[in-house]
């Protein structure tokens, strides 16, 4: 099945790794790339602004899946922020820019809306959490150019009313967390749980 590719150049240049008889197909229209990987195991590629040669490009790897159907994916270079204006592009940990972009981030995943720059991971099945009489069932993710989003259904198995507090959920590489709905739960009640965190 062919797969489109969006780069975020308006002249990109392919370097593709494959075997002469390869039966894989790979055309560019604009920045719009589309490849068939044919019959074969993978296919390599670099993308490259045709602009700015020393520059660093795209490095991508296609890996065939039975059954799964073709994919509109828009790529970024490692550094450019989701799809965000030039100057939130340069976003470091700790900056302005930075939490800017991660409440933006957020607030489209509460939304139940797709950030800009990311796309669903439909093999994700993810890890039950459990704190104290909370369990979090993994629900969806989306996979971003340096960050993933990661929903949970979390539930109250105890007796009492547990209030949710985001340190407690908190752990390595989780950058932020918002609760959506409920951040009182009542015995048996449910609500859901949204973390961006280091891919």
């Amino acid at each position: 099945m062919v797969n489109e590719l969006i780069v975020p150049y308006p002249n990109p240049k392919l370097v593709k790794f494959v075997r002469s008889d390869s039966t894989a197909s790979i055309d560019r229209d604009g920045s719009s790339i589309y490849v068939s990987t044919g019959t074969e195991e993978f296919i390599q590629l670099i993308i490259k602004n045709s602009d700015t040669p020393d520059q660093p490009g795209i490095s991508l790897t296609l890996i065939p899946v039975e059954d799964l159907p073709p994919q509109h994916i828009r790529l970024l270079p490692v550094g450019a922020a989701y799809g965000l204006d030039k100057e939130k592009s340069t976003a470091t940990l700790g900056s302005a820019n930075y939490e800017d972009m991660l409440r933006e981030v957020v607030r489209d995943a509460a939304r139940d809306d797709i950030p800009d720059g990311y796309t669903k991971d439909p093999t994700w099945q993810g890890s039950r959490i459990q704190v104290g009489s909370v369990v979090g069932e993994p629900s969806s993710r989306l996979i971003g150019n340096n960050l993933v989003v990661e929903y949970f259904v979390l539930k109250n198995i105890g007796a009492d009313q547990v209030e949710l507090v985001e340190p407690n959920f908190k752990h390595a590489g989780v950058r932020a967390i918002a609760f959506i709905n409920d951040v009182l739960l009542a015995p048996g009640q449910s609500t859901r749980m949204v973390w961006v965190k280091d891919r």
